[in-house]
C-alpha cells in the first residue's frame, strides 16, 4: 500500500496511534500500524516523518527541552503555581485538572519543572529516550527565574527523584534568595541569615505525575515518599511574597490551600480546618502582630483543635542567666525578673484562646525552666526576694505532685494553666495527641531514646508528626516543625538566624501545610 492511497480516516488513525506515547512504546505502535495497513515498520516510520511531519522521538525530546529552557515569566501575574513532572510518565488526571482550575480561580501562572528518571521497568519507557506528555508540555519549564526580588525557581537544576534529601548541598546556589526546586518529595528548610536580612526558605514542589519508579530499594523509597503537590506563590509587593506548599489526595487529586478546597475541577471556599498548630508562643516575647493575624486567620477558618507550644518563656527565672550579675541587675531595673508578673502575662495571652474548643498545651522544655528553678535554686540566695513567696507556693505544688508518684507529675506550668482553664488539655511529657493521623503531642526537643530531637530523627518514626521547639519551620516528608510566634530576635538567638513566624494547619482531608508570616501577614487572599 502506498501513502497516496490512504483515506483521510486512515491518516487520522495513524496520527492517533503514533501520538499514543503514554500507553504504548514505539515498537508496539509501529507493529500495530504495520499490522493494520500490511506494511513494514520502516514504511510506517517513513509515512510519519516524510508525509505527516510527525517527528521522531529524539527530535521531540530535544525540542521539548529546548523550548522549556526558554520558558519566560509572565510578569503580569502576581501568583504562581510550581510543580514537577517526570519524563515518560502520565500526569495524575484529577490533580492536573484541579491545578488548572485553581490557577484560573486565583489567576496564577503554572510552571511544571521537567524531571528525568531512567527507569527500564517504566510502564511508558520508550527505548530509553525521553519525552514529556502533552499536559506537561503545555506548562514545561527548565529555566531559572526570579519570581520576585527575593525568590527564585531553579528549574534548570535536575535532582534525582529518589534522592532522600533533594536540597542537600544546595543552600548557597540561590544567593540571598529563597528558592524552589523540582522534586516529587515535599520538603522545606530554613537557611540562617544575618539580622535585617530577608528570611531564606528552600522548598521542593511535589509532583503532578504518577508514581513511576524502579523496583530497587531506592525506587521503592522514592515511591513511598512520592507526593502529589505544588508550591503556590503570592507576590504582595516589591519587598514581600508569600509561599506555601500544597499536597493532594493520592487517589482523587483533590486538595486544600488556605481558604480554598478544590475538588473535581471545582473551587470553593472553606470555613473550617481540623487543627491549627501555632509557632512557639513564649508569652511576653510573642509578636502581637502575628497573634492579631492568627486570629484573623481563624475568623476565616475555625479550627477544631488548637495546639500551643512553649506558652511559658521563663525569662524571669532562666537558669541560662541566673549566675550573670549584670543581666540580673538589668532585669531588676526593668522589672523583668518578676515571676508572678510573667505568669500573669502568660495567662492574659491564653485568655485569648478561650474562644476555641480543644485547646491543647503541649508539654515543652520552657515549662521545665520553672520546675528546674524550684529544684536547683535556693530562694534565700536569689538576686531578688520578690519571687520568694511564689517559690514557696509552687514548691509545695510540685512536692504534692511527686507525693502521688512520679507518673503523676505533670509540672507546675500545666497545673497552673489547668487550674485557670479547666477545659484546656494539658499534656504530660510523653503524651500522644493525634489529629487526622498527625502526632501533635510532642514538643520536639527530645528525640528517640532520649536523643536530641530533629526532623531527621522524627522522619523515621512510625507516624506523621508535627513538632515545635526549633523556631525554624521545616518539613522532612511526614515530619513537620512549626516556627515561632515570637519576635524574630529575642536576645539569645545571636548571629545568623533561621527563625520564622510560622504555623501549621491540618485540613479536613488530613493534609498539612505551613502558613508563613512575613511582616505579620500571611496572604494576599481576601
Amino acid at each position: 500500500m502506498r501513502f497516496n492511497n490512504l483515506t483521510e480516516k486512515q491518516i487520522e488513525t495513524i496520527k492517533k496511534v503514533y501520538n499514543d506515547k503514554v500507553k504504548l512504546s514505539w515498537e508496539k505502535r509501529a507493529a500495530k500500524l504495520g499490522e493494520l495497513f500490511g506494511v513494514s515498520e520502516r514504511t510506517i516510520r517513513k509515512w510519519c516523518s516524510d508525509n505527516l511531519n510527525l517527528k521522531e522521538k529524539t527530535d521531540i525530546e530535544l525540542e521539548q527541552y529546548a523550548e522549556a529552557k526558554l520558558r519566560k515569566l509572565n510578569k503580569n501575574k502576581k501568583r504562581f503555581i510550581v510543580t514537577w513532572g517526570q519524563n515518560n510518565t502520565a500526569v495524575h488526571k484529577g490533580f492536573y485538572k484541579n491545578i488548572e482550575a485553581y490557577a484560573k480561580h486565583i489567576d496564577a501562572d503554572i510552571h511544571i519543572i521537567l524531571g528525568r528518571y531512567k527507569n527500564p521497568t517504566s510502564l511508558t519507557e520508550e527505548g530509553g529516550e525521553d519525552f514529556w506528555v502533552e499536559e506537561i508540555d503545555k506548562y514545561k519549564d527548565a529555566n531559572r527565574h526570579n519570581l520576585h526580588k527575593y525568590l527564585s525557581i531553579l528549574s534548570d537544576i535536575k535532582i534525582q527523584p529518589t534522592a532522600t534529601n533533594p536540597m542537600s548541598g544546595m543552600q548557597g546556589v540561590s544567593g540571598i534568595n529563597s528558592c524552589i526546586f523540582g522534586s516529587p518529595k515535599v520538603q522545606m528548610e530554613m537557611i540562617p541569615v544575618l539580622e535585617n536580612n530577608k528570611p531564606k526558605m528552600m522548598l521542593t514542589t511535589g509532583a503532578v505525575t504518577l508514581m513511576n519508579y524502579t523496583d530497587s530499594k531506592s525506587g521503592k523509597k522514592g515511591e513511598f515518599h512520592h507526593t502529589f503537590g505544588f508550591c503556590v506563590i503570592e507576590i504582595k509587593d516589591n519587598e514581600t511574597f508569600f509561599l506555601r506548599q500544597v499536597t493532594a489526595d493520592d487517589k482523587t487529586g483533590n486538595f486544600s490551600d488556605l481558604y480554598y478546597r478544590v475538588e473535581n475541577g471545582s473551587v470553593k471556599k472553606i470555613k473550617e480546618i481540623e487543627a491549627l498548630v501555632l509557632g512557639d508562643l513564649h508569652c511576653g516575647h510573642h509578636d502581637e502582630e502575628v497573634l492579631k493575624s492568627t486570629f484573623e486567620l481563624t475568623s476565616h477558618l475555625t479550627p477544631k483543635h488548637v495546639i500551643l507550644h512553649d506558652v511559658f518563656d521563663g525569662d524571669s527565672i532562666s537558669h541560662h542567666q541566673m549566675k550573670d550579675p549584670f543581666v540580673q541587675y538589668s532585669k531588676e531595673m526593668q522589672g523583668t525578673n518578676d515571676l508572678n508578673k510573667e505568669i500573669n502575662k502568660m495567662m492574659s495571652v491564653l485568655d485569648k484562646f478561650t474562644r476555641f474548643n480543644n485547646v491543647v498545651i503541649v508539654r515543652s522544655n520552657h515549662d521545665d525552666f520553672l520546675d528546674r528553678w524550684l529544684k536547683n535554686e535556693d530562694w534565700k540566695k536569689q538576686p531578688t526576694f520578690k519571687n520568694a513567696p511564689l517559690y514557696m507556693d509552687l514548691s509545695a505544688r510540685l512536692l504534692k505532685q511527686y507525693g502521688k508518684g512520679e507518673q503523676h507529675v505533670i509540672g507546675v506550668i500545666p497545673e497552673l494553666i489547668k487550674e485557670r482553664y479547666p477545659k484546656f488539655i494539658t499534656l504530660k511529657r510523653n503524651a500522644s495527641y493525634k489529629v487526622k493521623d498527625w502526632e501533635c503531642g510532642q514538643h520536639g526537643e527530645v528525640g528517640p531514646n532520649g536523643s536530641r530531637g530533629s526532623l531527621v530523627n522524627f522522619r523515621k518514626l512510625n507516624t506523621k508528626i508535627i513538632v515545635g521547639h526549633y523556631h525554624s519551620p521545616g518539613r522532612k516528608d511526614g515530619a513537620l516543625a512549626v516556627g515561632t510566634s515570637t519576635k524574630l530576635r529575642v536576645g539569645y538567638n545571636n548571629g545568623p538566624s533561621s527563625w520564622l513566624q510560622s504555623h501549621v494547619i491540618i485540613h479536613k482531608d488530613g493534609r498539612a501545610q505551613h502558613i508563613n508570616f512575613i511582616n505579620g501577614k500571611y496572604t494576599t487572599f481576601k
